[in-house]
């Protein structure tokens, strides 16, 4: 009888902490907050360098979105310089960069106003779900199909950017 209870108490225990952690981890979720990017300063570089790979694959990147995104490859390898692993950030550029020149080379004729669209479409999903994605984003030029298009071309989970408070 002793044992049963004893079990009985360990399973109560053991649902107790799971219910807890679950509302612990809710509760960080909940504290996200949307910033304005434009007050949100650069950290510093955490590798001095990078590989020959890493820097032809960031040079694509910077090239493929460069007529959008009209940011140095200077500063684009700096910018890489500063994560903490930038193979990973690589891969979702490269993930970007695949869905951006699909959607594009079935449409060779559109405009930046529309690539710009696509790119904001595609640096959104890289951060969150698609589901926010779609709740989230006002679409002015690309309509409900192209947005479908788009989407089923990302296919990396997002990875929601993490920024570091400093007093």
């Amino acid at each position: 009888m002793k044992i049963n209870t004893i079990i009985l108490l360990a399973g109560l225990l053991l649902i107790l902490v799971s219910i807890f952690l679950s509302y612990k981890k809710a509760q960080k979720k909940q504290n996200s907050e949307t910033l304005d990017p434009n007050k949100i300063i650069a950290g510093p570089i955490v590798h001095d360098e990078l590989s020959e790979e890493q820097i032809e694959k960031i040079t694509k990147i910077q090239s493929v979105f460069s007529d959008i995104y009209p940011i140095s490859l200077e500063d684009t390898i700096t910018n890489f310089k500063r994560d903490r692993n930038p193979d990973n950030e690589i891969m979702v550029w490269e993930n970007m960069m695949y869905a951006y020149e699909t959607f594009i080379s079935k449409n060779p004729e559109i405009d930046v106003e529309k690539k710009s669209e696509v790119f904001k479409l595609i640096l959104t999903r890289s951060m969150m779900d698609e589901s926010k994605v779609r709740s989230q984003t006002e679409f002015k030029i690309l309509n409900e199909n192209e947005v479908n298009e788009i989407l089923a071309s990302y296919i990396l989970e997002s990875k929601p950017v993490i920024i570091e408070k400093h007093s």
